[in-house]
């Protein structure tokens, strides 16, 4: 019984440190006048900041709690070859998919010229005018997948919310409640987690229906999205490292698709995987994997054998 309590504790302590830091701060962002609250509202959503906090979180409960267990994190990712090509690999490609599928609904969208590449990338030498093909558009997102799945520091700047996410408040809910329920809940949390930048514009801007409560709900259903691939392949492990190669990646492919689009259709709909048709092959993926992980409480990890 005691142990059960302690965990329970361990579980409140970290989701109060992190929403009082992501929360506060947005609080005070929205209270203080425009200038004041735009530098505040930088400060949260710097990587080193907002990534960095549920590190923190996780360093602050194991020190009140004096929890001394062994995080979920080993750096040598490649003992496990499967997991990690999956983690590379899977989510981009569907990612991919999903874009490819918004641009045959919303043919009319797809950007031919390079305005936006063009508008972005000049500086760096960039052509002042492009002429894109289908194959040729095809050929980039393959490349951008590649890009996505071996881009190693992105793995170890999105590590810094997966150890706390994935690493450290995972397990602990596996063991209160069925993994698949532990899965939903940890991805619900996260979402809710980036509701002070959603508010403020990220990923889908300020003009969209339902600004800004739309967008952190899309923002919610995606990250419980993500999430069930990055909490998969982190039961299975051992290791939420995986999570983080998962979780930057995406990061690097997910905001590719927009590079080629007119935009003259809602954010919420794609063709980033924050919409749902962007989304949609992603999420297909996740609901095989939900059913793919057990009913019951997890004590310990999930065998690595067979786990896809």
């Amino acid at each position: 019984m005691q142990t059960n309590q302690i965990e329970t504790k361990r579980i409140f302590i970290y989701l109060a440190i992190v929403f009082c830091v992501y929360y506060c701060l947005w609080l005070i962002a929205i209270l203080l006048p425009d200038s004041m609250g735009n530098a505040v509202y930088s400060f949260l959503s710097f990587p080193i900041v907002f990534m960095g906090t549920p590190a923190l979180s996780v360093l602050l409960t194991r020190k009140i709690t004096g929890d001394k267990s062994a995080i979920a994190y080993d750096v040598k990712v490649w003992k496990n070859k499967k997991a990690a090509l999956f983690a590379m690999f899977v989510p981009t490609i569907l990612i991919f998919a999903g874009a490819v599928l918004f641009y045959l609904i919303f043919p009319n969208d797809l950007d031919y010229s390079g305005d936006y590449i063009i508008q972005s990338f000049d500086s760096f030498g960039v052509p002042s005018e492009i002429s894109f093909t289908v194959s040729f558009l095809l050929i980039m997102g393959m490349i951008a997948c590649i890009i996505s799945a071996f881009c190693v520091p992105s793995w170890f700047i999105a590590l810094g919310e997966d150890i706390g996410w994935q690493g450290y408040l995972l397990p602990l809910l596996c063991k209160k409640m069925a993994a698949r329920q532990a899965v939903l809940l940890n991805g619900a949390l996260w979402g809710m987690a980036h509701a002070p930048l959603i508010y403020f514009g990220l990923n889908y801007g300020l003009n969209y229906a339902g600004t800004p409560y739309s967008g952190i709900a899309m923002m919610t259903l995606f990250c419980i999205t993500i999430g069930v691939y990055m909490s998969f392949v982190t039961l299975r492990t051992s290791n939420c490292m995986y999570a983080s190669i998962i979780h930057g990646a995406v990061n690097i492919i997910g905001e590719t698709p927009i590079f080629v689009s007119l935009s003259t259709q809602s954010v919420l709909l794609g063709p980033n995987p924050s919409g749902i048709i962007g989304m949609s092959v992603l999420l297909m993926g996740a609901v095989v994997l939900l059913f793919k992980l057990p009913k019951y409480k997890l004590k310990k990890w999930l065998p690595q054998s067979h786990w896809l």
